[in-house]
């Protein structure tokens, strides 16, 4: 079975709702408590700026996996600051595609201005905090109590990763 890792098309829009809508129901890696629609998805893919790719860990021709960067704040000084998100299908977790699709967006940063990225990640979430710090993030706090999801209050820690932008290098 081979993975590849693209950039999404609207047809992907399906896979990548139901990936999320089961870790809106089922976890803490996010706090959104409202399942997605195949249409808000689809919206979703249609309004994305160049600085907000989304990306697709594909096996078998089936979607796996998806990951993507947000804006941060629509503050206008914070636009080369994202924040990224990544998911797994829940038959799919533990093969390294989480790590293959972080290390794209990364890859993919300094193409589309990205200086800083940011991620927030449930303190209970010990393997994607130990795959971030793996691919070079730095935690720059904990946010204690800011989040309630499954009837319990939430820590979540921050993260960030400075991109080598080529004006810097």
């Amino acid at each position: 079975m081979s993975v590849t890792v693209r950039a999404a098309v609207p047809a992907d829009a399906a896979a990548i709702a139901s990936i999320y809508n089961h870790a809106v129901e089922h976890t803490t890696a996010t706090f959104d408590t409202q399942r997605k629609t195949v249409e808000d998805r689809t919206a979703w893919l249609a309004g994305r700026a160049r600085q907000h790719p989304v990306i697709v860990a594909e096996e078998d021709g089936a979607v796996v996996g998806w990951g993507a960067f947000s804006p941060w704040s629509d503050r206008c000084s914070y636009a080369s600051t994202v924040e990224m998100s990544v998911y797994i299908d829940p038959e799919h977790v533990r093969r390294g595609l989480g790590g293959a699709l972080s290390r794209e967006l990364l890859r993919l940063a300094p193409e589309v201005g990205v200086h800083n990225i940011l991620s927030r990640i449930c303190s209970e979430n010990a393997a994607s905090l130990a795959m971030a710090t793996r691919l070079g993030f730095d935690t720059i706090g904990t946010m204690h109590e800011v989040g309630r999801k499954f009837d319990r209050w939430l820590d979540v820690v921050m993260l960030e990763y400075i991109v080598a932008l080529p004006d810097r290098v």
